[in-house]
């Protein structure tokens, strides 16, 4: 056994706490002086960073804050002194024996006095310390209480000492949803309960500040503060709150600008918690006449150009439409319609930023009016949808100039090209919310009749006037419905569709018509004799560079929606003429994907005697293009990026042609041929097997083309997964899976595995390939290892095998465990996922977390499905002989080795291993925390004490038990971090 440490005696604690207070003062006196060095800086900082995780900064930060400022330079150490007192509470609690808990609580609280009139920075990092240390310590239970005792004692200093008390209780709500702060679920839930039972007692408190110190306007601003607060954590009860007058307080205080931002904030908390109580239509009833009645007072910041208060009270009106909504359109329709035009006005503000605030209230509103809503009955809906009617024409009005570019936009930086673009989706969506309830024909009768009265002006000067009739244009896109029978017969939409083409290139103007035509793709299905027109119109548009992309993408929409119609042999000649004529263009690979998705729409509808020379038709100036980019590559090197452009079209067309049907007994009679038939694209691949094995030839060190050249298998397994021939590619199987694998071994990329994983997934159950695969794993595992083993930092410089190989592990384990676990491969997998726990992408983290997630959720499960007993022992007794290891890596990553974002994904795992067995793993765990730095020991035994509960033990289908492991896992991460042990 370890000899038990000496204790330190009390000259040697104190000798090191008054050196540190030493250094700490010359850190601080290095950062005031302006005559230090940057890198004399940089070492103050560091130094004074790692000096908060020890254990002297309990005293020394306790006697900073004793000390004048005028002793320790400016005051930032005094700031740095409260900080690191909280952050020990928060993160170091356990270094503290119970027995000091009672004097730190009221070291802190003087310092708090002390600092009643400021700085503010230290006032509140002090009373954040005070609030998390009640949260930790259990035997303070009358915390409410003794606060305000302490605090309005004796009654003459009463007054200095609010600020204090204000601040102690406006965090004190705050602390109790901190998750930072690790406490078992159990201890907050307490916790919160104490604060509830106190709830009366601090509005009690508030009632008296507000009737002795109202003038006091900083008092007031902390009382408000201090309410909004206990209202955000449904604190107070609900009669009493009613009482209290800070309620009418804070709606007159919204006229008084050193009150103002309080106010609101406090009164958007306030329609937050009613929308949560019992009592709540009485509460409302007196919370939304005094809302309404600050509509002046948003109409006054609008007229002053004050887009922060405007802001702020649009925020105010469209919280408190959409927590009151359904109450009110069921009971108090008169408000929801004042509310409403309140929160249009917001919509109709200039500034996107604050119109945009309304935006989710409309969709929430039609919803209810015309949408999946519970609240109305269809009698309410049909008066509701009458009421509020008017409200959404002016909304419509209100959006139009939103989605109109600003005069500026020509000069606009990519960036804010972006920016406008995302809004305008967003004010899409509103209008789709606003044609629910006025209809998609009214809708686009109201922005057609827009665009009209604005056509005769545009003629005169289309360039410095196309902004006004593309917003028009936009928004009549945006008006589509598939459910409205009204809007495929409606003439509106034909007149606009005989617009659209004869609108100029000027502007945005060309790209949104041409958008708005595919978007109307479904009503042109319904109406083919406009088709050629449109066509015409979207293929010009190829021919521009600005507007290549929406048409190849219109072209698409249109192809997906009527390849009924075009799938004649004239039409489709037309379509495969205007497409060979697109290589002469300057086109990006993105469109020229696009158009070839387009013709696979068209090429699915075909007979299917047609289908397969189609496709070759449209493959074939692909696979010249593709060949003579081999040619000139000669035996290796450049052109990397055509192929892959080429590769990528190909892949479409493999991916999208999917026939409807099988061979009918009349086609077979007609065409004997297509007895035998398989799927036409499984045809193609087999006849471009030649020149895609030249591709790896020619390019296969290059992963970007090998990504392109493995999706060609990939998208053409997915398509035939499904449909009438379905299965087919399992005829390719036995041949592409020796092959890639091969390709493997020369070249490691990862898609070589994915293309394993995808077959795995796709034909598992199929006996005759069960060797097959067998084989394949074997190799590729065998590559994998040598690859990942070459040199110690093998594993992180080679994330995308990593994440491809454990997720092909993964889907081994699932659906042919055997192939892994009755195998030598199963340690070799097992010792590399340890390693690449620690491994710092985020994907390949992720499945080497989920192979290891699903080893135990296999052992746990027992022998069932695929396991058997034969696979189940073999998996036992890899666990029992290994499991330490496993146990060692998932401390270590937890402890900081992976970033703190991942810690939440190796809870489960570590959870999965504690409860294998809970005696033989806690010596694994008590092993694995001996081996981290002595600094962490002690943050390993509140580990082990958590998760070893039996709170934490009970397994559940993530439920409360795992609330309370996932927290004692975080606590302990969080403590190891700011120690830097790993």
């Amino acid at each position: 056994r370890e000899a038990a440490p000496r204790r330190e005696s009390w000259h040697q604690r104190s000798g090191r706490t008054c050196a540190a207070m030493e250094n700490v003062k010359q850190a601080f006196a290095v950062l005031q002086n302006p005559q230090s060095q940057t890198e004399q800086i940089r070492e103050a900082n560091h130094w004074l960073e790692h000096f908060q995780s020890t254990t002297e900064a309990w005293t020394v930060a306790d006697q900073l804050l004793s000390l004048q400022a005028d002793q320790v330079g400016n005051g930032s150490a005094h700031v740095f002194a409260a900080q690191t007192m909280r952050a020990k509470i928060q993160y170091d609690w356990a270094e503290l024996p119970a027995d000091s808990h009672g004097a730190l609580r009221d070291s802190l609280l003087a310092h708090v006095v002390r600092f009643g009139g400021g700085p503010q920075p230290v006032l509140t990092q002090l009373c954040l310390a005070v609030a998390t240390l009640a949260l930790h310590m259990e035997a303070w239970q009358s915390v409410i209480p003794d606060l305000i005792g302490r605090f309005t004692t004796p009654a003459a200093d009463a007054v200095a000492k609010l600020p204090c008390l204000l601040e102690l209780l406006t965090v004190l709500p705050e602390e109790a949803e901190n998750f930072k702060v690790g406490v078992m679920p159990r201890r907050r839930d307490e916790f919160r309960a104490g604060l509830r039972s106190c709830g009366q007692q601090v509005l009690a408190l508030l009632a008296m500040v507000h009737d002795q110190c109202r003038s006091l306007q900083p008092l007031m601003q902390a009382a408000l503060r201090c309410l909004a607060s206990w209202l955000k954590g449904s604190l107070v009860p609900e009669d009493a709150l009613m009482a209290s007058p800070l309620l009418a307080f804070a709606f007159g205080a919204v006229a008084d600008e050193k009150l103002f931002d309080e106010a609101v904030d406090m009164l958007v908390d306030l329609v937050h918690f009613t929308h949560h109580t019992e009592a709540r239509a009485q509460l409302v009833a007196g919370i939304v006449p005094h809302v309404l009645g600050l509509v002046p007072h948003f109409d006054a910041a609008v007229q002053a150009e004050d887009e922060d208060k405007a802001r702020t009270l649009c925020r105010l009106f469209t919280e408190t439409g959409e927590q009151y909504l359904q109450l009110l359109i069921a009971q108090q329709l008169e408000w929801a319609v004042g509310l409403s035009g309140a929160i249009l006005r917001g919509a109709a503000h200039p500034e996107p930023e604050i119109a945009e605030i309304t935006f989710n209230f409309w969709y929430m509103l039609s919803e209810e009016i015309a949408g999946g809503g519970r609240t109305l009955t269809d009698v309410q809906r049909v008066d509701a949808r009458n009421r509020f009617g008017p409200c959404f024409v002016q909304l419509l009005k209100a959006l139009r100039g939103l989605a109109e570019f600003p005069t500026d936009s020509d000069g606009w930086h990519e960036d804010q090209r972006d920016d406008f673009r995302r809004f305008r989706y967003a004010v899409g969506d509103v209008l789709t919310d606003a044609c629910k309830v006025l209809t998609s024909t009214s809708c686009i009768q109201e922005s057609y009749d827009a665009l009209n009265s604005r056509l005769q002006e545009f003629a005169s000067n289309p360039q410095r006037l196309w902004r006004g009739v593309e917003a028009c244009v936009f928004c009549a896109r945006q008006m589509i419905t598939s459910n409205e029978p009204a809007f495929f017969q409606a003439e509106v939409v034909h007149k606009l569709m005989q617009v659209l083409p004869t609108l100029p290139a000027v502007g945005e103007l060309s790209n949104t018509a041409i958008r708005t035509v595919g978007t109307y793709a479904n009503w042109l299905s319904r109406h083919p004799e406009v088709l050629p027109q449109m066509l015409t119109f979207v293929t010009r548009g190829l021919s521009s560079d600005k507007s290549a992309a929406a048409a190849s993408q219109a072209m698409k929409h249109l192809c997906d929606a009527c390849a009924e119609h075009l799938a004649e042999e004239s039409t489709m000649a037309e379509l495969l003429q205007m497409y060979h004529s697109t290589f002469e263009l300057e086109l990006h690979t993105a469109d020229r994907v696009d158009l070839v998705a387009a013709l696979s729409f068209v090429v699915s509808q075909l007979p299917l005697s047609h289908v397969l020379p189609a496709m070759q038709a449209v493959a074939q100036p692909l696979i010249v293009r593709l060949q003579a980019a081999l040619d000139r590559t000669g035996a290796a090197g450049s052109g990397g990026g055509e192929v892959s452009a080429l590769l990528e079209q190909l892949c479409v067309l493999l991916g999208k042609v999917a026939p409807a049907s099988a061979p009918s007994s009349d086609d077979i009679a007609r065409d004997p041929r297509l007895q035998d038939m398989h799927h036409p694209a499984v045809q193609l691949l087999q006849q471009l097997w030649g020149v895609l094995d030249s591709v790896f030839a020619r390019h296969g060190s290059d992963s970007k083309v090998m990504e392109k050249l493995c999706r060609c298998y990939k998208h053409t397994s997915r398509n035939t997964a499904q449909g009438p021939f379905r299965g087919d590619f399992k005829l390719l199987v036995p041949h592409l899976l020796p092959q890639v694998t091969g390709w493997f071994e020369q070249q490691p990329h990862s898609c070589f595995l994915y293309v394993n994983n995808v077959c795995l997934k796709g034909y598992y159950d199929s006996p005759g390939l069960l060797q097959v695969f067998s084989d394949a794993f074997n190799r590729m595992s065998i590559a994998t290892f040598r690859l990942l083993s070459l040199t110690p930092t093998s594993i992180p410089d080679n994330p995308d095998v990593v994440d491809d190989y454990f997720e092909l592990c993964s889907t081994v384990l699932l659906r042919s465990p055997s192939l892994l676990l009755e195998t030598q491969l199963v340690l070799t997998a097992f010792q590399c996922a340890c390693a690449g726990l620690h491994i710092q992408h985020r994907e390949a983290h992720r499945a080497v977390v989920g192979f290891m997630e699903h080893l135990l959720q296999i052992h746990h499960g027992g022998v069932r499905g695929p396991i058997t007993a034969t696979t189940y022992t073999a998996l036992e007794t890899l666990l029992i002989a290994n499991g330490s290891q496993l146990m060692q890596a998932l401390i270590v990553a937890i402890a900081g080795m992976v970033p703190p974002t991942r810690v939440r994904f190796l809870s489960p795992v570590l959870k999965g291993l504690v409860t294998m067995d809970v005696r033989t793993t806690r010596e694994w765990a008590e092993n694995a925390v001996k081996s981290l730095p002595p600094d962490g020991h002690m943050d390993g035994a509140t580990l082990l004490q958590a998760i070893y509960s039996p709170e934490a033990l009970v397994r559940e289908d993530r439920g409360t038990s795992d609330k309370a492991f996932d927290h004692a896992v975080e606590a302990f991460s969080s403590a190891c971090r700011r120690r830097r042990l790993v």
